[in-house]
């Protein structure tokens, strides 16, 4: 085949219209999608740069929902505040009705009267809200012994020996568990050594128990660690409680503490003792009050003693206060015994008589108002209800909203709890007019906590506003930069389009010439 020659004319011709069509190309995909820069191949930098400020405003764009959702959990809260709101106006409505009925000299037929559990807390919570190091409730009803502690050496285990026997009778009324029983010949509880009791030095100790002597005769060891140079003992003597305690290996040394009181058989008492070295003390109580104290020389931890543990009885020596003992076995326990109880550290004695307080249960009669009571028990029921999306500011959940992605600019909007206890609503009676006082003057109080909050929130909601329009001009803003850098000029590539529409008909036209001119030329030859 010929190669087809073409002049220097029509090649210029020809390339130039394909450089018009790529043009027309070019501007024709500008025109259909609006932008100039649609690929990284169009302009590498504006491409890239307006894909960060389009990821920017998406990222803000989340935000929006977030803050719009925490907006509605506050109006979920506003709604349930004005509702409590208006039991609490109710309530005093009731109030002031039983009080006139009082000031007559006359009972509101709405009083009822109701026989209710005062008790305080049991002796259980509240000591393992004092994360003891070693705790046995010693109330299981059959099986090993369970360390109930929190101390971070793990749990110290302990074993029945010669026959103690659980599932005895408990020692109190408010959380009654079972306890221990000891036969006061050889029966005690053996405890392992333990980091958390007696192989390391200890700055602080308090040591508890509940117990019920079948007898106070001669000496019965209730809790015993170390041996025959330094330990810390409670043990019966004759009808008296003693706690001792014996450093002679310390640098400021002390020997045979003698504190006691009396007590009688049959009667379940807490005991305990405290050892505070830097404080100088170490002090016994019994049911919680003070029964004697002693001052240390010196700011010096109690050292580490060898021995065993023993609850019930000796375990490997003991220390007294008349004395030391270093028998393996003896002075054991007759009766009853639960919530053993070691802390390293120094309980205060408003504790300690808290613990003495939780032995027993109690109950009040109170004469109710049965429409406030009624109208009271909605306030819990709207603060339960008053939740979105697992947010309840009305029980003292707090709301956190993030106003940027990196989420380090946030708004914590502060829960409180606004059920009858956190307004501190106590019950009182209706049939005298000093308490219906105190009714109308907590409800009062309750009122201005609910409007405070209230005002709170206001405050809040007015913040996450603003917020939700800043961060709305942010995206407009981001997306508008983006836009910048590759949205096309629609009026300049339409004027373009038709300018290089109208080079390309020249060029063809051109083109035609050039034919015409080369083909006359063939044709002489």
């Amino acid at each position: 085949m010929s190669s087809i020659v073409l002049s220097s004319a029509l090649r210029g011709t020809l390339a130039s219209l394909n450089s018009t069509e790529r043009i027309i190309d070019v501007i024709t995909e500008r025109l259909a999608s609006g932008l100039s820069v649609s690929s990284a191949l169009d302009q590498p930098q504006n491409f890239f740069a307006a894909r960060a400020l389009k990821n920017s405003a998406s990222d803000y764009s989340r935000l929006l929902d977030d803050i719009g959702q925490s907006t509605r959990a506050i109006e979920t809260a506003f709604t349930g505040l004005n509702s409590i709101e208006k039991l609490i106006e109710q309530g005093e409505v009731i109030a002031e009705k039983s009080r006139d009925f009082l000031l007559a000299g006359e009972t509101d037929p709405a009083i009822i009267e109701e026989s209710i559990d005062s008790s305080p807390a049991p002796l259980s919570t509240q000591i393992l809200s004092l994360s003891p190091d070693v705790y046995y409730r010693l109330n299981e009803t059959a099986g090993p012994i369970v360390d109930s502690g929190s101390g971070g050496a793990g749990p110290v285990g302990a074993t029945y020996t010669n026959g103690a026997t659980p599932n005895a009778t408990a020692l109190y009324t408010n959380g009654a568990s079972p306890s221990v029983q000891f036969d006061g010949v050889d029966d005690r509880i053996s405890v392992d050594d333990s980091t958390l009791i007696n192989t390391q030095t200890t700055a602080q100790r308090t040591v508890e128990l509940v117990f019920n002597a079948d007898n106070t005769a001669g000496r019965q060891v209730l809790y015993e660690e170390g041996a025959t140079l330094n330990g810390l003992t409670i043990y019966i003597d004759n009808g008296s409680l003693y706690v001792t305690a014996e450093d002679d290996n310390g640098v400021n040394t002390y020997a045979d503490i003698n504190i006691n009181a009396p007590i009688v058989a049959g009667q379940t008492y807490i005991a305990s003792f405290v050892l505070d070295a830097p404080g100088n003390t170490f002090s016994g109580y019994l049911d919680g009050q003070l029964i004697g104290s002693v001052t240390l020389a010196g700011d010096a931890v109690f050292p580490t003693h060898s021995g065993n543990i023993g609850i019930g009885g000796v375990s490997q020596g003991a220390q007294f206060h008349d004395g030391e003992t270093g028998v393996a076995n003896g002075f054991n326990f007759a009766g009853r015994i639960s919530d053993v109880a070691i802390y390293n550290q120094a309980l205060t004695s408003s504790q300690l008589l808290d613990h003495a307080n939780a032995l027993n249960s109690s109950n009040t009669t109170l004469y109710l108002n049965r429409d406030y009571e009624n109208v009271i028990a909605q306030i819990d029921q709207i603060a339960s209800d008053a939740n979105y999306r697992g947010i309840n500011l009305l029980q003292g959940e707090n709301l956190i909203t993030d106003f940027n992605p990196d989420r380090n600019n946030t708004l914590e909007t502060q829960g409180q709890d606004l059920t009858v206890n956190g307004l501190g609503l106590e019950r009182y009676d209706f049939n005298d007019l000093n308490d219906v006082n105190k009714i109308l003057d907590s409800l009062d109080v309750a009122k201005k906590i609910v409007r405070s909050f209230g005002s709170t929130l206001s405050t809040d909601i007015s913040i996450l506003q603003t917020r939700l329009d800043f961060t709305k001009q942010t995206i407009n803003t981001y997306s508008s930069g983006a836009d910048d850098l590759t949205v096309s000029d629609q009026n300049k590539d339409g004027a373009e389009f038709l300018a290089t529409q109208t080079r390309q008909s020249l060029g063809i036209t051109s083109l035609n010439l050039a034919a015409r001119s080369q083909a006359s030329i063939l044709r002489l030859f």
